[in-house]
């Protein structure tokens, strides 16, 4: 178990999983859309700026352009470089009630969700076993337009998701088995 998440946990809890992605891919469904809106800003935004250098604009331009390159930058390249690095320090754990995300750069940042307040799981599943599980249906690329101010930057993120998603487990089933019998328990919405 990972040190932390003891701490995290609330009394009465019990982990019934834990795991870390086999797996740690940058690109993602969204991404078929976010890539070329992203080059398409980047470009702008380095041709704005060389623009303003070599015309002899006041500097209040060439620091206004460069925030926009450096957002350019990120959104180019920065963002699968974070998302990257923040796959191989995530850390799953499913419990009894809830389901935990430790993440980010350096894997403190933690993100938690009652197992009965989300839909139910769906999965995709590879030929070893291993997969991704979501609540409801996994993040696409019609999530960038509709999730409102919400969803903000949220898309551009190394999780774009309003929900959870577990990527690249092992052993997928048995993590979807989990949930579901932890959302079926007295309590739950999904007890019949």
């Amino acid at each position: 178990m990972m040190q932390g998440v003891e701490t995290s946990l609330l009394p009465g809890e019990r982990i019934v999983w834990d795991g870390r992605p086999v797996r740690h891919r940058v690109f993602r469904r969204a991404d078929v859309l976010l890539v070329p809106i992203s080059l398409l800003w980047c470009g702008l935004a380095v041709f704005w700026e060389s623009g303003v250098l070599f015309s002899g604009a006041p500097f209040f331009f060439v620091l206004w352009g460069a925030a926009f390159v450096l957002v350019g930058l990120y959104v180019v390249a920065g963002r699968f470089v974070v998302r990257a690095v923040s796959s191989r320090r995530t850390r799953y754990t499913i419990t009894d009630r809830r389901v935990l995300v430790h993440s980010g750069w350096s894997g403190s940042r933690l993100r938690t969700e009652y197992l009965h307040a989300l839909p139910p799981p769906v999965i995709t599943q590879e030929p070893d076993g291993s997969g991704s599980l979501a609540f409801g249906g996994f993040p696409g690329v019609a999530d960038v337009f509709t999730g409102g101010r919400r969803q903000g930057w949220r898309a551009w993120s190394s999780e774009p998701s309003l929900t959870p998603v577990l990527w690249d487990v092992p052993d997928i089933r048995r993590v979807r088995d989990f949930v579901a019998h932890a959302q079926t328990q007295p309590g739950g919405p999904y007890h019949s």
